[in-house]
C-alpha cells in the first residue's frame, strides 16, 4: 500500500500514520473530490486538468502485465499520442484533509462527446509501465558476465525513463552466459527488464502510485506484515454486506518442479543444485493431505544466476498456484492507500476469523462510491 503519513495540501501540517487511517476508516462523513494532472515522461507536471475533469475510474490487477487502467472523462484536448495523466483522490473530514496520488497513465484515441457542452473526451490510460511494452524489433543479447539490475537499469534510461527505483540488494549478481532474447512479437522491453529481474528473484516491474518504476526483490506474502485491517465492527467497518467466495481446487498443484536452464558451474543439475521441488504436504485444501494424492504441476525451466535465486524465483511462481484455490470478491468504501499486491487482515465471520489475504485485484471510483477488491486467501 502506499505509505499512509503525508501532508495536509489545506494547512501544510504533517499527517501522521494513525490520522490518515483515521480520516479513512473512522470518519462518518467524507468529503470526496478528484483531480487530474498532465505530465512529461520525467513525472513533471506540465498543467493541472482539475477544471477541465469529470471524473472516472481507476483499476489494477497484480497479475496482469500492465498493472494498472484508467478510464477519464477531460474536458480539454490534448496531444493523445504523448499525454501522460495522473488522477488523483483527495479526502476531507471537514479538519484533516489528504491528497493521494493514483498512478500516471498514458493516454489513448479519446471518444469524444461532440453533443455536450463542454464537449468531452471519454479516455482509456494504460499504466505507464506501456512505455516499454513495445517490440524490441531485433534480437537482443545480454553479454556473461553483464550484472543483472545494470541490464536492466541500461534499458530504462534508453528507453528514456529517468524517474525508477531499483532495489541493489542484487546489484553483484552477474550473468554466467549470455542471454538472447530471439526476434519474435514476445521480445519486447518490459519482458526483457522483467526477465532480468527475475534472474536474481526479484518482481515483476511495477509502478507506483506517483507513476515512478520500481524493481524490489520478491518477499512471499506470507512473510510480509499485514497492511491493513479490515474489519465487522460498527465503528470501523469499511466492509458491504456482499461478499462472494469462490473456491477452485480441481486440479490445484500440490507438488512443483524447477530447473535452471543453464549450471553456472556446467554440472548435471540435480536437487539442490539446480532443481527445486517443493510439496504441499499439509497446508490448506490442495495439500497432499488433503487431497489425498500428489498432484504434479508441468515442471518449469528458469533462467536465474543460482540456487538461491532458483528457489525464490520458484516460489512466488507456487504461491501464485496457491493463491488461485480461494478468493473473495468483496466491496468496500474507498481507501486510496490501495496499491500493488497489498496484504490485508480480514476480520469478518463471513470469512474466518482474521484471514489473512492478498488484494490480487481492485477497481477505485473517484467519485466516492464503494470500491471493488479481489482478495486471495493465504
Amino acid at each position: 500500500m502506499q505509505p499512509a503519513a503525508r501532508t495536509d495540501p489545506v494547512t501544510g501540517a504533517a499527517l501522521s500514520n494513525a490520522q490518515v487511517t483515521a480520516l479513512i476508516r473512522d470518519s462518518e462523513a467524507l468529503e470526496v473530490s478528484a483531480g487530474l494532472e498532465l505530465l512529461d515522461i520525467t513525472l513533471a507536471v506540465l498543467a493541472d486538468l482539475s477544471d477541465f475533469f469529470a471524473g472516472g475510474t481507476l483499476s489494477r490487477s497484480g497479475y496482469a502485465t500492465l498493472h494498472g487502467t484508467a478510464t477519464l472523462a477531460v474536458a480539454q484536448e490534448l496531444d493523445w499520442g504523448t499525454a501522460i495523466l495522473r488522477p488523483y483522490m483527495t479526502l476531507s473530514d471537514g479538519t484533516v484533509t489528504a491528497r493521494f496520488n493514483l498512478g500516471a497513465y498514458l493516454t489513448s484515441s479519446p471518444t469524444t462527446e461532440a453533443g455536450s457542452d463542454p464537449i468531452t473526451h471519454d479516455i482509456t490510460g494504460y499504466d505507464i509501465l506501456h512505455w516499454l511494452n513495445t517490440p524490441v524489433g531485433e534480437a537482443y543479447v545480454v553479454a556473461a558476465g553483464t550484472r543483472y539490475l545494470a541490464a536492466a537499469e541500461q534499458i530504462l534510461q534508453t528507453q528514456g525513463i529517468t524517474r525508477y527505483l531499483i532495489d541493489q540488494s542484487q546489484a553483484d549478481k552477474t550473468l554466467a552466459a549470455p542471454r538472447v532474447w530471439v526476434l519474435d512479437q514476445n521480445t519486447t522491453w518490459l519482458n526483457i527488464i522483467n526477465d532480468l529481474l527475475a534472474g536474481v528473484s526479484y518482481q515483476g516491474l511495477w509502478s507506483d502510485w506517483d507513476g515512478a518504476l520500481r524493481a524490489t526483490p520478491y518477499l512471499l506474502p506470507t512473510a510480509r506484515a499485514s497492511e491493513w485491517l479490515y474489519d465487522t465492527a460498527q465503528a470501523t467497518s469499511m466492509l458491504a454486506p456482499a461478499r462472494s467466495i469462490t473456491r477452485d481446487f480441481f486440479d490445484a498443484p500440490n507438488r512443483w518442479v524447477f530447473y535452471w536452464s543453464q549450471d553456472p558451474a556446467g554440472a548435471a543439475p540435480v536437487d539442490g543444485a539446480g532443481v527445486y521441488t517443493y510439496v504441499n504436504q499439509s497446508n490448506g485444501p490442495t495439500s497432499v493431505a488433503a487431497r489425498r494424492r500428489v498432484i504434479t504441476a508441468a515442471p518449469q525451466q528458469l533462467d536465474v544466476v543460482d540456487q538461491d535465486s532458483l528457489v525464490a524465483l520458484a516460489q512466488s511462481k507456487i504461491d501464485a498456484d496457491l493463491r488461485l484455490s480461494t478468493t473473495i470478491d468483496v466491496p468496500v468504501a474507498p481507501n486510496p492507500l490501495h496499491w500493488h499486491f497489498d496484504r490485508v487482515t480480514a476480520a469478518d465471520p463471513g470469512v474466518g476469523p482474521l484471514a489473512e489475504v492478498l488484494v490480487t485485484k481492485w477497481t477505485l471510483p473517484l467519485d466516492g462510491s464503494d470500491m471493488a477488491q479481489a482478495w486471495s486467501v493465504l
